[in-house]
Protein backbone atom coordinates (compact mmCIF):
# COMPACT_ATOMS: atom_id res chain seq x y z
CA UNK A 1 0.00 0.00 0.00
CA UNK A 2 2.69 2.37 1.13
CA UNK A 3 4.44 1.36 -2.43
CA UNK A 4 1.06 2.56 -4.39
CA UNK A 5 1.25 5.68 -2.49
CA UNK A 6 4.60 6.31 -2.97
CA UNK A 7 4.70 5.38 -6.68
CA UNK A 8 0.91 7.94 -7.33
CA UNK A 9 2.97 10.39 -5.65
CA UNK A 10 6.31 10.29 -8.11
CA UNK A 11 3.91 9.97 -10.49
CA UNK A 12 2.24 13.61 -9.93
CA UNK A 13 5.86 15.60 -8.99
CA UNK A 14 7.74 13.50 -12.03
CA UNK A 15 5.42 15.10 -14.53
CA UNK A 16 6.07 18.59 -13.07
CA UNK A 17 9.53 18.06 -13.57
CA UNK A 18 9.21 16.48 -16.79
CA UNK A 19 6.73 19.50 -17.62
CA UNK A 20 9.80 22.13 -16.97
CA UNK A 21 12.65 19.99 -18.54
CA UNK A 22 10.31 20.63 -21.60
CA UNK A 23 9.26 23.81 -21.21
CA UNK A 24 13.28 24.82 -20.72
CA UNK A 25 14.23 22.96 -23.62
CA UNK A 26 11.82 24.51 -26.13
CA UNK A 27 12.51 27.97 -24.67
CA UNK A 28 15.90 27.49 -25.81
CA UNK A 29 15.31 26.15 -29.01
CA UNK A 30 12.50 28.79 -30.08
CA UNK A 31 14.93 31.33 -28.67
CA UNK A 32 17.78 30.65 -30.88
CA UNK A 33 16.49 28.99 -33.79
CA UNK A 34 12.82 30.99 -34.58
CA UNK A 35 13.46 33.88 -32.85
CA UNK A 36 12.72 35.88 -35.66
CA UNK A 37 9.39 34.52 -36.16
CA UNK A 38 6.05 35.57 -36.11
CA UNK A 39 4.71 35.01 -32.52
CA UNK A 40 8.46 33.68 -31.16
CA UNK A 41 8.99 36.33 -28.44
CA UNK A 42 4.83 35.87 -27.28
CA UNK A 43 5.31 31.94 -27.60
CA UNK A 44 8.50 32.40 -25.37
CA UNK A 45 6.46 34.62 -22.92
CA UNK A 46 4.10 31.70 -22.41
CA UNK A 47 6.67 29.05 -21.96
CA UNK A 48 8.09 31.45 -18.85
CA UNK A 49 4.56 31.98 -17.59
CA UNK A 50 3.97 28.45 -18.14
CA UNK A 51 7.38 27.61 -16.60
CA UNK A 52 6.20 29.36 -13.29
CA UNK A 53 2.80 27.48 -13.29
CA UNK A 54 4.75 24.23 -13.05
CA UNK A 55 7.41 24.82 -11.34
CA UNK A 56 5.63 26.76 -8.50
CA UNK A 57 3.33 23.64 -7.89
CA UNK A 58 5.87 20.97 -7.27
CA UNK A 59 6.19 22.56 -3.65
CA UNK A 60 2.76 21.96 -3.45
CA UNK A 61 3.23 18.27 -3.50
CA UNK A 62 6.17 18.00 -1.34
CA UNK A 63 6.03 17.00 2.19
CA UNK A 64 7.10 20.55 3.28
CA UNK A 65 5.20 23.20 5.89
CA UNK A 66 1.57 23.36 5.22
CA UNK A 67 1.75 27.29 4.70
CA UNK A 68 4.39 26.74 2.34
CA UNK A 69 1.83 24.69 0.50
CA UNK A 70 -0.74 27.29 0.66
CA UNK A 71 1.94 30.17 -0.73
CA UNK A 72 2.98 27.86 -3.31
CA UNK A 73 -0.17 26.66 -5.20
CA UNK A 74 -0.89 30.68 -4.57
CA UNK A 75 1.74 31.11 -7.07
CA UNK A 76 1.04 28.20 -9.37
CA UNK A 77 -2.63 30.21 -9.83
CA UNK A 78 -0.79 33.40 -10.56
CA UNK A 79 1.43 31.56 -12.79
CA UNK A 80 -1.95 30.25 -14.52
CA UNK A 81 -3.08 33.13 -15.47
CA UNK A 82 -0.04 34.63 -17.17
CA UNK A 83 0.27 31.62 -19.51
CA UNK A 84 -3.44 32.49 -20.21
CA UNK A 85 -2.69 36.13 -20.95
CA UNK A 86 0.18 34.73 -22.93
CA UNK A 87 -1.56 31.89 -24.79
CA UNK A 88 -4.26 34.81 -26.15
CA UNK A 89 -1.36 37.63 -26.63
CA UNK A 90 0.85 34.25 -28.78
CA UNK A 91 -2.52 32.74 -30.74
CA UNK A 92 -3.43 36.71 -31.82
CA UNK A 93 -0.03 37.59 -32.95
CA UNK A 94 0.38 34.06 -34.65
CA UNK A 95 -3.37 34.76 -36.56
CA UNK A 96 -2.92 38.27 -37.52
CA UNK A 97 -6.23 39.55 -35.58
CA UNK A 98 -4.64 41.52 -32.49
CA UNK A 99 -6.90 40.31 -30.05
CA UNK A 100 -4.00 41.18 -27.81
CA UNK A 101 -4.52 44.60 -28.62
CA UNK A 102 -8.23 44.78 -27.54
CA UNK A 103 -8.95 47.75 -24.63
CA UNK A 104 -11.25 45.06 -23.68
CA UNK A 105 -9.12 41.99 -23.78
CA UNK A 106 -6.16 44.11 -22.29
CA UNK A 107 -8.67 45.60 -18.94
CA UNK A 108 -9.78 41.88 -18.31
CA UNK A 109 -6.32 40.34 -17.87
CA UNK A 110 -5.04 43.69 -16.35
CA UNK A 111 -7.98 43.79 -13.82
CA UNK A 112 -7.20 39.82 -13.16
CA UNK A 113 -3.90 40.57 -12.09
CA UNK A 114 -4.56 43.27 -9.82
CA UNK A 115 -7.23 41.77 -7.81
CA UNK A 116 -5.74 38.47 -7.47
CA UNK A 117 -2.21 40.42 -6.45
CA UNK A 118 -4.21 42.41 -3.86
CA UNK A 119 -6.38 39.94 -2.62
CA UNK A 120 -3.71 36.79 -2.48
CA UNK A 121 -1.60 38.39 0.62
CA UNK A 122 -4.95 38.70 2.95
CA UNK A 123 -6.77 35.58 1.41
CA UNK A 124 -6.70 33.73 4.68
CA UNK A 125 -9.31 36.48 6.07
CA UNK A 126 -11.45 36.89 3.11
CA UNK A 127 -10.92 33.57 1.21
CA UNK A 128 -12.05 34.70 -2.25
CA UNK A 129 -9.48 33.58 -4.26
CA UNK A 130 -9.49 30.26 -2.22
CA UNK A 131 -12.19 29.14 -0.10
CA UNK A 132 -10.61 26.16 1.48
CA UNK A 133 -7.29 24.37 1.82
CA UNK A 134 -7.97 21.10 3.79
CA UNK A 135 -4.98 18.14 4.89
CA UNK A 136 -5.72 14.95 3.08
CA UNK A 137 -4.02 12.14 4.04
CA UNK A 138 -4.92 9.44 0.97
CA UNK A 139 -4.00 8.39 -1.36
CA UNK A 140 -0.90 10.28 -0.14
CA UNK A 141 -0.90 13.37 1.76
CA UNK A 142 -2.07 17.19 -0.23
CA UNK A 143 -4.10 19.92 0.31
CA UNK A 144 -7.21 19.39 -0.93
CA UNK A 145 -8.29 22.89 -2.36
CA UNK A 146 -11.71 24.82 -2.83
CA UNK A 147 -11.82 27.91 -5.31
CA UNK A 148 -13.30 31.35 -3.81
CA UNK A 149 -15.64 33.35 -5.47
CA UNK A 150 -13.39 35.73 -7.19
CA UNK A 151 -11.05 33.37 -8.64
CA UNK A 152 -13.46 30.66 -10.02
CA UNK A 153 -14.68 34.39 -11.62
CA UNK A 154 -11.13 35.20 -13.17
CA UNK A 155 -10.81 31.61 -14.25
CA UNK A 156 -13.94 31.74 -16.26
CA UNK A 157 -13.43 35.25 -17.55
CA UNK A 158 -10.24 34.59 -18.73
CA UNK A 159 -11.01 31.58 -20.83
CA UNK A 160 -12.93 33.36 -22.52
CA UNK A 161 -10.62 35.17 -24.88
CA UNK A 162 -8.60 31.85 -25.02
CA UNK A 163 -11.14 29.73 -26.13
CA UNK A 164 -11.83 32.46 -28.98
CA UNK A 165 -8.08 32.31 -29.84
CA UNK A 166 -8.40 28.87 -29.99
CA UNK A 167 -10.97 29.24 -32.57
CA UNK A 168 -9.27 31.41 -34.60
CA UNK A 169 -6.57 28.85 -34.42
CA UNK A 170 -9.06 26.47 -35.92
CA UNK A 171 -10.23 28.66 -38.76
CA UNK A 172 -6.61 29.08 -39.73
CA UNK A 173 -6.86 25.15 -39.68
CA UNK A 174 -9.84 24.93 -41.65
CA UNK A 175 -8.03 27.03 -44.23
CA UNK A 176 -4.69 25.32 -44.32
CA UNK A 177 -3.49 22.26 -46.76
CA UNK A 178 -3.37 18.81 -45.12
CA UNK A 179 -0.08 18.67 -44.61
CA UNK A 180 0.49 22.13 -42.55
CA UNK A 181 -2.74 21.28 -40.71
CA UNK A 182 -1.38 18.15 -38.47
CA UNK A 183 0.98 20.77 -36.58
CA UNK A 184 -1.43 22.86 -35.98
CA UNK A 185 -4.11 20.67 -35.06
CA UNK A 186 -1.75 19.37 -32.57
CA UNK A 187 -1.49 22.86 -31.21
CA UNK A 188 -5.32 23.00 -30.38
CA UNK A 189 -5.33 19.81 -28.73
CA UNK A 190 -2.64 20.63 -26.12
CA UNK A 191 -4.33 23.89 -25.99
CA UNK A 192 -7.44 22.25 -25.16
CA UNK A 193 -5.97 19.48 -22.85
CA UNK A 194 -5.24 22.53 -19.89
CA UNK A 195 -9.01 23.39 -20.00
CA UNK A 196 -10.47 19.93 -20.06
CA UNK A 197 -8.34 18.54 -17.18
CA UNK A 198 -9.17 21.81 -15.05
CA UNK A 199 -12.85 21.19 -15.63
CA UNK A 200 -12.50 17.68 -14.44
CA UNK A 201 -10.48 17.97 -11.68
CA UNK A 202 -13.08 20.59 -10.73
CA UNK A 203 -16.69 19.52 -11.69
CA UNK A 204 -16.13 15.83 -11.57
CA UNK A 205 -14.18 13.08 -9.30
CA UNK A 206 -12.19 11.33 -12.03
CA UNK A 207 -9.14 12.13 -9.97
CA UNK A 208 -8.37 10.91 -6.51
CA UNK A 209 -6.96 14.15 -5.83
CA UNK A 210 -9.15 17.51 -4.89
CA UNK A 211 -7.37 20.48 -6.72
CA UNK A 212 -6.59 21.70 -10.07
CA UNK A 213 -5.10 19.82 -12.30
CA UNK A 214 -4.50 22.38 -14.74
CA UNK A 215 -0.54 22.14 -14.63
CA UNK A 216 -0.78 18.47 -16.11
CA UNK A 217 -2.33 19.64 -19.47
CA UNK A 218 1.23 21.27 -19.92
CA UNK A 219 2.66 18.60 -20.47
CA UNK A 220 0.82 17.69 -23.05
CA UNK A 221 0.69 20.86 -24.78
CA UNK A 222 3.65 21.33 -24.89
CA UNK A 223 4.76 17.88 -25.87
CA UNK A 224 2.84 18.50 -28.97
CA UNK A 225 4.06 21.63 -29.86
CA UNK A 226 7.27 20.54 -29.79
CA UNK A 227 6.26 17.75 -31.88
CA UNK A 228 4.93 20.55 -34.01
CA UNK A 229 8.15 22.51 -33.62
CA UNK A 230 10.38 20.15 -34.51
CA UNK A 231 8.65 18.01 -36.99
CA UNK A 232 6.55 20.12 -38.64
CA UNK A 233 7.63 23.30 -38.52
CA UNK A 234 4.93 25.19 -36.82
CA UNK A 235 6.41 29.06 -36.67
CA UNK A 236 6.76 28.38 -40.50
CA UNK A 237 3.64 28.28 -41.36
CA UNK A 238 2.15 32.09 -42.15
CA UNK A 239 -1.48 32.05 -42.09
CA UNK A 240 -1.83 35.52 -43.25
CA UNK A 241 -0.22 34.28 -46.27
CA UNK A 242 -2.29 30.83 -46.39
CA UNK A 243 -5.61 32.98 -46.35
CA UNK A 244 -4.54 34.41 -50.11
CA UNK A 245 -3.69 30.81 -51.23
CA UNK A 246 -6.84 29.41 -51.91
CA UNK A 247 -6.65 25.53 -52.27
CA UNK A 248 -8.90 25.39 -55.07
CA UNK A 249 -6.96 28.04 -56.99
CA UNK A 250 -5.70 26.24 -60.39
CA UNK A 251 -2.59 28.21 -60.66
CA UNK A 252 0.23 27.36 -58.74
CA UNK A 253 1.18 29.33 -55.32
CA UNK A 254 4.00 29.58 -52.76
CA UNK A 255 4.87 31.25 -50.10
CA UNK A 256 8.52 32.45 -49.56
CA UNK A 257 9.60 33.22 -46.04
CA UNK A 258 12.59 35.85 -45.48
CA UNK A 259 15.01 33.30 -45.15
CA UNK A 260 13.96 32.16 -48.70
CA UNK A 261 12.27 29.44 -48.21
CA UNK A 262 9.80 28.09 -49.69
CA UNK A 263 7.31 27.21 -46.45
CA UNK A 264 3.61 26.83 -48.15
CA UNK A 265 2.41 25.77 -51.29
CA UNK A 266 -1.13 25.16 -52.88
CA UNK A 267 -1.89 21.83 -54.38
CA UNK A 268 -1.84 23.44 -58.13
CA UNK A 269 1.70 23.46 -57.06
CA UNK A 270 2.70 20.08 -57.18
CA UNK A 271 1.64 19.47 -60.34
CA UNK A 272 4.62 21.53 -61.55
CA UNK A 273 7.00 20.52 -58.85
CA UNK A 274 6.08 17.11 -57.49
CA UNK A 275 6.92 15.62 -53.50
CA UNK A 276 7.81 19.91 -52.85
CA UNK A 277 5.19 19.10 -50.13
CA UNK A 278 7.10 17.01 -48.53
CA UNK A 279 10.40 19.23 -48.86
CA UNK A 280 8.42 22.33 -47.15
CA UNK A 281 10.10 23.90 -45.54
CA UNK A 282 12.55 24.27 -47.98
CA UNK A 283 15.30 26.21 -49.88
CA UNK A 284 13.42 28.13 -52.29
CA UNK A 285 16.71 27.70 -54.93
CA UNK A 286 16.76 24.00 -54.38
CA UNK A 287 13.59 22.71 -54.91
CA UNK A 288 12.39 25.59 -57.46
CA UNK A 289 15.61 26.35 -59.56
CA UNK A 290 14.18 27.55 -62.79
CA UNK A 291 11.84 29.77 -61.29
CA UNK A 292 14.76 31.12 -58.60
CA UNK A 293 16.34 31.97 -61.61
CA UNK A 294 14.12 33.87 -63.49
CA UNK A 295 13.30 36.20 -60.77
CA UNK A 296 14.64 37.86 -58.08
CA UNK A 297 14.30 36.95 -54.45
CA UNK A 298 13.63 39.59 -52.06
CA UNK A 299 12.12 42.18 -55.14
CA UNK A 300 12.93 45.62 -55.01
CA UNK A 301 8.75 45.67 -55.56
CA UNK A 302 6.03 43.62 -57.27
CA UNK A 303 7.77 41.64 -59.55
CA UNK A 304 6.28 39.97 -62.77
CA UNK A 305 7.86 37.81 -65.50
CA UNK A 306 7.21 35.00 -68.01
CA UNK A 307 8.68 31.61 -68.14
CA UNK A 308 7.70 28.19 -69.16
CA UNK A 309 7.63 25.11 -66.84
CA UNK A 310 6.10 21.32 -67.04
CA UNK A 311 3.04 21.09 -65.75
CA UNK A 312 2.39 17.14 -65.37
CA UNK A 313 5.18 16.68 -67.85
CA UNK A 314 3.62 19.03 -70.11
CA UNK A 315 5.42 22.67 -71.39
CA UNK A 316 2.99 25.29 -70.22
CA UNK A 317 3.44 29.48 -70.15
CA UNK A 318 3.02 31.16 -66.87
CA UNK A 319 3.07 34.95 -65.99
CA UNK A 320 4.55 34.87 -62.52
CA UNK A 321 3.86 37.61 -59.75
CA UNK A 322 5.65 38.33 -56.51
CA UNK A 323 3.74 40.05 -54.06
CA UNK A 324 5.23 41.18 -50.61
CA UNK A 325 2.71 39.49 -47.79
CA UNK A 326 1.87 41.83 -45.31
CA UNK A 327 0.13 41.07 -41.69
CA UNK A 328 -3.09 42.97 -40.31
CA UNK A 329 -1.78 46.05 -42.51
CA UNK A 330 2.10 45.58 -41.52
CA UNK A 331 4.49 45.98 -44.92
CA UNK A 332 8.04 44.68 -45.03
CA UNK A 333 7.32 41.28 -42.84
CA UNK A 334 9.99 39.70 -45.39
CA UNK A 335 7.48 37.16 -46.58
CA UNK A 336 6.48 37.00 -50.51
CA UNK A 337 3.62 34.97 -52.45
CA UNK A 338 4.73 33.83 -56.19
CA UNK A 339 1.14 33.43 -58.40
CA UNK A 340 2.29 31.51 -61.61
CA UNK A 341 -0.39 32.39 -64.06
CA UNK A 342 -1.00 30.00 -66.55
CA UNK A 343 -1.41 32.05 -69.75
CA UNK A 344 -0.47 28.91 -72.06
CA UNK A 345 -4.00 29.36 -74.09
CA UNK A 346 -2.86 33.45 -74.15
CA UNK A 347 0.66 33.06 -75.91
CA UNK A 348 -1.48 30.09 -78.19
CA UNK A 349 -3.60 32.77 -79.22
CA UNK A 350 -1.06 35.69 -79.43
CA UNK A 351 1.60 32.88 -81.82
CA UNK A 352 -1.93 32.18 -83.99
CA UNK A 353 -2.08 35.93 -84.23
CA UNK A 354 1.15 37.22 -85.23
CA UNK A 355 1.19 34.36 -87.92
CA UNK A 356 -2.08 35.35 -89.22
CA UNK A 357 -0.51 39.15 -89.44
CA UNK A 358 2.61 37.35 -90.96
CA UNK A 359 0.02 36.29 -93.61
CA UNK A 360 -1.78 39.64 -93.80
CA UNK A 361 1.34 41.15 -94.43
CA UNK A 362 2.50 38.62 -97.34
CA UNK A 363 -1.06 39.25 -98.68
CA UNK A 364 -0.35 42.90 -98.49
CA UNK A 365 2.64 42.70 -100.30
CA UNK A 366 1.24 40.78 -102.93
CA UNK A 367 -1.58 43.32 -103.69
CA UNK A 368 1.24 46.13 -103.01
CA UNK A 369 3.75 44.84 -105.91
CA UNK A 370 1.76 41.98 -107.97
CA UNK A 371 -1.04 43.68 -108.88
CA UNK A 372 0.63 47.61 -109.32
CA UNK A 373 2.39 46.29 -111.83
CA UNK A 374 -0.13 45.36 -113.93
CA UNK A 375 -1.65 48.58 -113.42
CA UNK A 376 1.22 50.23 -114.38
CA UNK A 377 1.21 48.41 -117.27
CA UNK A 378 -1.93 49.15 -118.03
CA UNK A 379 -1.79 53.26 -117.49
CA UNK A 380 1.29 53.08 -119.59
CA UNK A 381 0.05 51.49 -122.38
CA UNK A 382 -3.60 53.54 -122.20
CA UNK A 383 -1.16 56.60 -122.19
CA UNK A 384 0.93 55.21 -125.44
CA UNK A 385 -2.61 54.44 -126.84
CA UNK A 386 -3.47 58.60 -126.08
CA UNK A 387 -0.89 59.65 -128.42
CA UNK A 388 -1.49 56.89 -131.38
CA UNK A 389 -5.25 57.72 -131.63
CA UNK A 390 -4.46 60.88 -134.12
CA UNK A 391 -2.44 58.52 -136.24
CA UNK A 392 -5.42 56.25 -136.79
CA UNK A 393 -6.84 56.35 -140.49
CA UNK A 394 -10.41 56.44 -138.75
CA UNK A 395 -13.21 59.45 -138.82
CA UNK A 396 -13.87 61.70 -136.19
CA UNK A 397 -16.50 59.84 -134.83
CA UNK A 398 -14.32 56.70 -133.96
CA UNK A 399 -11.36 58.72 -133.21
CA UNK A 400 -13.79 60.43 -130.32
CA UNK A 401 -15.28 57.13 -129.23
CA UNK A 402 -11.55 55.40 -128.73
CA UNK A 403 -10.99 58.78 -126.34
CA UNK A 404 -14.07 58.15 -124.45
CA UNK A 405 -13.04 54.18 -124.29
CA UNK A 406 -9.44 54.97 -123.46
CA UNK A 407 -10.41 57.33 -120.94
CA UNK A 408 -12.94 54.61 -119.44
CA UNK A 409 -10.41 52.34 -118.83
CA UNK A 410 -8.45 55.02 -116.77
CA UNK A 411 -10.94 55.62 -114.34
CA UNK A 412 -11.03 52.04 -113.77
CA UNK A 413 -7.42 51.96 -113.77
CA UNK A 414 -7.43 54.68 -111.57
CA UNK A 415 -10.85 53.00 -109.13
CA UNK A 416 -8.22 50.18 -108.77
CA UNK A 417 -5.59 52.07 -107.52
CA UNK A 418 -7.78 53.58 -105.01
CA UNK A 419 -9.12 50.42 -104.00
CA UNK A 420 -5.58 48.72 -103.41
CA UNK A 421 -4.43 51.91 -101.24
CA UNK A 422 -7.84 51.52 -99.20
CA UNK A 423 -6.69 48.03 -98.71
CA UNK A 424 -3.38 48.48 -98.02
CA UNK A 425 -4.09 50.89 -95.26
CA UNK A 426 -6.64 48.07 -93.61
CA UNK A 427 -3.93 45.90 -93.85
CA UNK A 428 -0.68 47.56 -92.84
CA UNK A 429 -2.23 50.41 -90.47
CA UNK A 430 -5.23 47.97 -88.88
CA UNK A 431 -3.21 46.43 -86.04
CA UNK A 432 -3.44 47.05 -82.36
CA UNK A 433 -1.60 50.43 -81.39
CA UNK A 434 1.05 49.27 -78.85
CA UNK A 435 2.52 53.15 -79.06
CA UNK A 436 0.76 56.06 -78.52
CA UNK A 437 1.80 59.68 -78.17
CA UNK A 438 0.13 63.24 -76.88
CA UNK A 439 -0.92 64.89 -80.12
CA UNK A 440 -3.75 67.71 -80.32
CA UNK A 441 -7.14 67.32 -81.86
CA UNK A 442 -7.11 70.69 -83.52
CA UNK A 443 -3.44 70.43 -85.19
CA UNK A 444 -4.16 66.78 -86.23
CA UNK A 445 -7.47 67.67 -88.19
CA UNK A 446 -6.11 70.93 -89.50
CA UNK A 447 -2.99 68.83 -90.94
CA UNK A 448 -4.99 66.14 -92.50
CA UNK A 449 -7.53 69.10 -94.05
CA UNK A 450 -4.32 70.11 -95.78
CA UNK A 451 -4.05 66.65 -97.43
CA UNK A 452 -6.95 66.49 -98.75
CA UNK A 453 -8.68 68.54 -102.03
CA UNK A 454 -11.18 70.31 -100.01
CA UNK A 455 -12.32 72.57 -102.85
CA UNK A 456 -14.67 75.30 -101.09
CA UNK A 457 -15.47 73.76 -98.13
CA UNK A 458 -14.54 74.88 -94.46
CA UNK A 459 -13.51 73.03 -91.29
CA UNK A 460 -13.64 74.56 -87.60
CA UNK A 461 -12.11 73.23 -85.09
CA UNK A 462 -15.03 74.10 -82.12
CA UNK A 463 -12.57 73.23 -79.11
CA UNK A 464 -9.41 71.10 -78.35
CA UNK A 465 -8.12 68.28 -76.45
CA UNK A 466 -5.13 66.43 -76.15
CA UNK A 467 -5.31 63.15 -77.27
CA UNK A 468 -3.24 59.90 -76.99
CA UNK A 469 -2.77 57.73 -80.11
CA UNK A 470 -0.80 56.66 -82.88
CA UNK A 471 -0.24 60.36 -84.95
CA UNK A 472 -0.49 58.74 -88.50
CA UNK A 473 -3.58 56.60 -87.79
CA UNK A 474 -5.49 59.71 -86.53
CA UNK A 475 -4.74 61.48 -89.67
CA UNK A 476 -5.85 58.55 -91.81
CA UNK A 477 -9.64 58.99 -89.61
CA UNK A 478 -9.47 62.53 -90.46
CA UNK A 479 -8.70 62.23 -94.35
CA UNK A 480 -11.24 59.43 -94.71
CA UNK A 481 -14.18 61.45 -92.97
CA UNK A 482 -13.07 64.19 -94.66
CA UNK A 483 -13.40 62.92 -98.06
CA UNK A 484 -16.30 61.06 -97.50
CA UNK A 485 -18.08 64.56 -96.11
CA UNK A 486 -17.01 66.57 -99.47
CA UNK A 487 -17.30 63.27 -101.56
CA UNK A 488 -21.49 62.89 -100.74
CA UNK A 489 -22.20 66.73 -99.47
CA UNK A 490 -22.06 70.08 -101.47
CA UNK A 491 -18.76 71.70 -102.58
CA UNK A 492 -18.85 74.46 -99.46
CA UNK A 493 -20.10 71.72 -96.67
CA UNK A 494 -18.59 72.91 -93.66
CA UNK A 495 -17.20 70.60 -91.32
CA UNK A 496 -16.88 70.62 -87.38
CA UNK A 497 -14.28 68.94 -85.70
CA UNK A 498 -14.69 69.02 -81.49
CA UNK A 499 -14.18 67.07 -78.26
CA UNK A 500 -16.92 64.82 -76.08
CA UNK A 501 -16.31 64.07 -72.47
CA UNK A 502 -14.75 60.83 -73.85
CA UNK A 503 -13.49 61.16 -77.09
CA UNK A 504 -14.60 63.61 -80.09
CA UNK A 505 -16.78 64.29 -83.21
CA UNK A 506 -16.76 65.11 -86.60
CA UNK A 507 -20.28 67.06 -88.23
CA UNK A 508 -20.80 67.89 -91.19
CA UNK A 509 -24.12 70.06 -92.52
CA UNK A 510 -24.10 67.78 -95.56
CA UNK A 511 -27.63 65.73 -96.45
CA UNK A 512 -26.73 63.64 -94.00
CA UNK A 513 -26.50 59.61 -93.92
CA UNK A 514 -30.41 57.79 -94.86
CA UNK A 515 -32.05 56.20 -91.96
CA UNK A 516 -32.20 52.70 -93.31
CA UNK A 517 -28.39 52.67 -94.19
CA UNK A 518 -27.56 53.97 -90.75
CA UNK A 519 -26.79 50.73 -89.29
CA UNK A 520 -23.93 49.87 -92.72
CA UNK A 521 -22.17 53.17 -93.04
CA UNK A 522 -19.21 51.21 -91.53
CA UNK A 523 -19.69 48.29 -93.34
CA UNK A 524 -17.00 46.95 -95.84
CA UNK A 525 -17.63 47.78 -99.87
CA UNK A 526 -20.65 50.10 -98.72
CA UNK A 527 -20.85 53.58 -100.90
CA UNK A 528 -23.78 55.42 -102.50
CA UNK A 529 -21.60 57.03 -105.34
CA UNK A 530 -20.35 55.35 -108.52
CA UNK A 531 -16.65 56.14 -108.36
CA UNK A 532 -16.25 55.28 -104.35
CA UNK A 533 -14.83 52.36 -103.10
CA UNK A 534 -16.88 51.67 -100.39
CA UNK A 535 -13.85 51.47 -97.81
CA UNK A 536 -13.37 54.84 -96.52
CA UNK A 537 -15.78 54.64 -93.54
CA UNK A 538 -14.63 51.02 -92.69
CA UNK A 539 -10.96 52.54 -92.64
CA UNK A 540 -11.99 55.06 -89.98
CA UNK A 541 -13.77 52.35 -88.09
CA UNK A 542 -10.65 49.93 -88.15
CA UNK A 543 -8.37 52.82 -87.12
CA UNK A 544 -10.44 53.74 -83.98
CA UNK A 545 -10.88 50.06 -83.30
CA UNK A 546 -6.90 49.85 -83.12
CA UNK A 547 -6.71 52.37 -80.67
CA UNK A 548 -9.75 50.75 -78.48
CA UNK A 549 -11.91 53.50 -79.14
CA UNK A 550 -15.80 53.32 -80.71
CA UNK A 551 -17.01 54.86 -83.42
CA UNK A 552 -20.95 55.44 -84.04
CA UNK A 553 -22.96 57.31 -86.40
CA UNK A 554 -25.53 59.64 -84.33
CA UNK A 555 -28.91 59.02 -85.57
CA UNK A 556 -29.87 62.01 -83.14
CA UNK A 557 -27.92 64.13 -85.25
CA UNK A 558 -30.55 66.47 -88.13
CA UNK A 559 -27.79 68.61 -89.25
CA UNK A 560 -25.96 66.54 -91.66
CA UNK A 561 -24.05 63.90 -90.58
CA UNK A 562 -21.97 63.32 -87.49
CA UNK A 563 -19.44 60.75 -86.02
CA UNK A 564 -18.73 60.51 -82.29
CA UNK A 565 -15.67 58.68 -81.23
CA UNK A 566 -15.25 57.73 -77.56
CA UNK A 567 -13.47 55.63 -75.14
CA UNK A 568 -10.45 58.24 -75.03
CA UNK A 569 -8.96 60.27 -72.81
CA UNK A 570 -7.54 63.71 -72.71
CA UNK A 571 -7.45 67.28 -71.91
CA UNK A 572 -9.99 70.02 -73.14
CA UNK A 573 -8.49 73.45 -73.90
CA UNK A 574 -8.18 76.13 -76.94
CA UNK A 575 -10.56 78.10 -78.73
CA UNK A 576 -12.26 77.92 -81.80
CA UNK A 577 -10.35 78.04 -84.86
CA UNK A 578 -11.18 77.55 -88.54
CA UNK A 579 -9.45 76.34 -91.70
CA UNK A 580 -10.09 78.64 -94.88
CA UNK A 581 -11.07 76.96 -97.69
CA UNK A 582 -8.69 75.29 -100.24
CA UNK A 583 -8.83 75.43 -103.87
Amino acid sequence: MAESRIGLWAVYVGIHVVTVLTQTFIAYWVYTRQWDRDGARWFIGMLGTGLLFALFFVPFLLPIGEGLRRISYTLSAFGAILTVGAFVAFVSTYTGNDLHRNRAVQGLFGAAIVVFLLLAPTNGTHQLLFADFTPVAEPFPHLAVERGPVFAAIIVLIQVPAGYGIYRMATHLLATRRESGTQLTMFIVGALSIMALDALSQYTSVFPLRFSHASYGLLPFYLLTAVSLFRFGLLDVKPVARNTVIEDLRDPVLVVDGRQRVVDVNEAATHVWPGIVDDVPAAFDRVCPALSDAIAMPPDEDTRRQLSLPYDGQDRHYSVTVSAVSKGGEEGTGWYSILLRDITELEQSRWQLQKQNERLDQVASTISHDLRNPINVTTGRLELMETRIDDLDVDATAREQLRDDVESVEDATGRMQDIIDDILTIAREGKTVEETEPVGLGDTARDAWANVDTKAATLTVVDDRTLQADRSKLLTIFENVFRNAIDHGPADVAVDVGPTSDGFYVADDGPGIPDEHADSVFDYGYTTSEGGTGLGLSIVRTMAESHGWTVEHDTGYDGGSRLVFGGLDGERWGEPTMAEPRG
